[in-house]
């Protein structure tokens, strides 16, 4: 039998072993694509369009705080006379009161009736 000792020094040695042939291999000391000696970038002017877009950006920085009139485009709610009501227009806000408050009725007689069932045992008893 192998003491832990023993164990553990032959499970790094496998290891290795193993692991040898993936080792990562030395860097080269050639570089295969090498740069030029002088390279300085080229920048060209800006084109008229990223002129316009500084501009508008710095507009749009300038009335930053200021609030910006608007025209309407659409009118919410109905717009002739005489439309019903309908289930489809209730918002999801309404929705999840609705469910809540279904939700707290369902709990409500549910524990009305198993103290009701409680009552009446105890009363049997």
């Amino acid at each position: 039998m192998l003491s832990a000792g023993r164990s553990a020094v032959l499970g790094l040695l496998l290891a290795a072993i193993v692991a040898g042939p993936f080792a990562a291999a030395p860097a080269s000391a050639v570089d295969p694509t090498p740069s030029p000696p002088n390279s300085t970038p080229s920048v060209s002017p800006p084109s008229q369009a990223q002129i316009d877009d500084a501009k508008a950006a710095l507009e749009r920085l300038r009335k930053q705080g200021q609030p910006t009139p608007r025209q309407l485009t659409q009118v919410a709610g109905p717009t002739a006379p005489g439309h019903r009501w309908s289930v489809s227009r209730i918002s999801d806000q309404a929705w999840w009161t609705l469910g809540a408050g279904l939700l707290v009725l369902l709990v409500a007689s549910e524990s009305t009736r198993l103290g009701v069932r409680r009552a009446k045992h105890r009363k049997g008893a």
